[in-house]
């Protein structure tokens, strides 16, 4: 993030740990959406248990590199201290495989597609002391009626939040 030369950056980087949890399993339907798979097939075999990662990371070894679904991503952190009212925090995600939607205190954020690049959203007003930031991330399976789905990597890689997550403070120069 380029501010101008009279504003610092320093960045808080949120590696972990981070608790998961896959909610469902997902399938990419024709009409480009993700849909949870609810019939008795074999792909909607019981869900794999909840655990700790540390970020960033695919789910290749915590669920399997053939998990398919949706998994929600949470850490809680603390307001960074030292901020002042001209002082602005941005949360920046590099990246994601496939989808996600980001709440943090239960403010939805966005969402992002891996392809599109690092997402960054302003959160200056909503950080509290005790933040909770939640990442859902969404790589559904694909059928042969499935619509094209976007990917930053390779199609047989395991999902997740394959890029750095970090708190951006820009304050004006001291």
């Amino acid at each position: 993030m380029n501010g101008p030369t009279n504003e610092r950056l320093h960045t808080i980087r949120l590696r972990g740990p981070w608790q998961y949890e896959p909610l469902a399993r997902t399938v990419w339907t024709a009409d480009g959406e993700s849909a949870e798979l609810t019939d008795g097939s074999s792909e909607h075999a019981a869900l794999p248990p909840a655990g700790r990662v540390t970020m960033p990371c695919d789910w290749s070894e915590s669920l399997g590199t053939d998990f398919r679904g949706r998994v929600r991503f949470l850490r809680y952190f603390n307001r960074p201290t030292g901020l002042d009212s001209a002082t602005r925090v941005y949360l920046a995600i590099d990246e994601v495989d496939a989808m996600a939607e980001v709440q943090l205190n239960g403010h939805e954020l966005g969402q992002i597609r891996g392809a599109d690049g690092t997402w960054r959203s302003e959160v200056t007003p909503i950080l509290e002391t005790r933040n909770a930031l939640e990442i859902v991330v969404d790589l559904p399976s694909l059928s042969q009626t499935s619509a094209p789905l976007p990917r930053p990597r390779d199609a047989h890689l395991a999902g997740g939040v394959t890029g750095e997550v970090r708190l951006e403070i820009l304050a004006p120069a001291s």
